[in-house]
């Protein structure tokens, strides 16, 4: 490694690795287990399935618990000491759906794209890309490389394939706020959501037919079953949140449903604390003004079933700082 690159890693503040041997002592590992991790690395993962909404299956590889820790520590000491895009609002620090929605408040016309199995179509080549850029050797970026793929892409289970795929769409990113900044347009991205937003459907619709061309050519591919184009006459949704001219929210509709799940808990109807309580305090993260609506419900319910043992189980933070927090309804 050339004194170069050490020192651009060191002005980073990034360890200076120059092999294995440097890797193994930040880790705390030996050099041939890290080796045995390097080559073997596939071998290493849970693979299992889980459903989606649509019903089809989301594969997950879990790495085991050794591998993990390396990857935490490729995680906290080199990829979150790198900055994404700012167009990327999801899997940072300081980021949210909330965050990722406000961009797009009081547009007239909202885009939402949604990237095709997002992870699996980060190969490898793309992540040893990410290590090289920074400065790293080709024998150091190999290794970090093979501690964070599977099967010669981004694993989905894996801590650090999360910041990786926000760093390598961080060209994506650039290239479609080129296109659609200078335009007016408003752009995006929530791990493998996209939304643009504009005054003009003209705009979006232009947009809609061009960013094909952009997400191909980054090797990603559109979901078009979940492309939705919302304008006046429709609710407009940011990642599931509701977005209007007066603010951003959970929307009526699930105020509506978390009210009858917390009436049920009263009334006996259904049991599951955990779950209201998440979504409870989801709300709170989102919607305070909707979450002070929901708080008072809870009083009232009180009151109504002195003998409930609810009460005391649901998710409660005052909002009285908060009252005047904005909702989409």
């Amino acid at each position: 490694m050339t004194s170069y690159n050490i020192y651009r890693l060191k002005n980073l503040g990034l360890p200076a690795l120059k092999d294995i041997d440097d890797l193994a002592a930040a880790v705390r590992l030996s050099p041939s287990k890290l080796s045995y991790f390097s080559y073997r690395a596939r071998y290493l993962y849970k693979v299992y399935e889980v459903s989606k909404k649509d019903g089809r299956k989301r594969v997950i590889a879990q790495p085991n618990r050794e591998l993990k820790a390396v990857q935490a520590w490729i995680l906290r000491s080199i990829l979150d000491k790198l900055s994404t895009s700012p167009h990327s609002k999801g899997f940072d620090l300081g980021t949210s759906i909330l965050e990722n929605a406000a961009p797009h408040q009081g547009a007239n016309y909202v885009l939402n794209l949604d990237l095709e199995n997002f992870f699996p179509s980060i190969k490898a080549s793309k992540v040893f890309g990410v290590f090289r850029s920074v400065g790293y050797n080709k024998n150091v970026s190999n290794l970090l490389t093979n501690f964070c793929v599977f099967d010669g892409c981004l694993p989905q289970g894996a801590p650090t394939s999360p910041k990786l795929a926000n760093l390598i769409c961080a060209k994506l990113d650039a290239r479609i706020h080129g296109y659609a900044g200078p335009k007016g347009i408003v752009y995006t991205r929530y791990a493998d959501d996209l939304t643009l937003s504009a005054q003009s459907a003209h705009k979006i619709e232009k947009a809609r037919h061009f960013l094909g061309t952009i997400i191909s050519s980054e090797d990603f591919k559109i979901n078009k079953k979940k492309t939705k184009v919302c304008g006046t006459k429709r609710q407009k949704k940011v990642t599931g949140l509701v977005v209007s001219q007066s603010g951003i929210g959970i929307g009526r509709q699930k105020l509506r449903e978390t009210r009858a799940k917390i009436h049920h808990l009263f009334t006996g109807k259904n049991q599951n604390y955990n779950h209201v309580n998440g979504m409870l305090s989801f709300i709170y993260s989102v919607d305070k003004k909707s979450y002070g609506k929901l708080y008072r419900f809870i009083e009232t319910m009180k009151i109504k079933y002195p003998d409930s043992p609810a009460y005391n189980k649901l998710h409660r933070k005052s909002i009285k700082s908060h009252q005047s927090v904005g909702r989409a309804s």
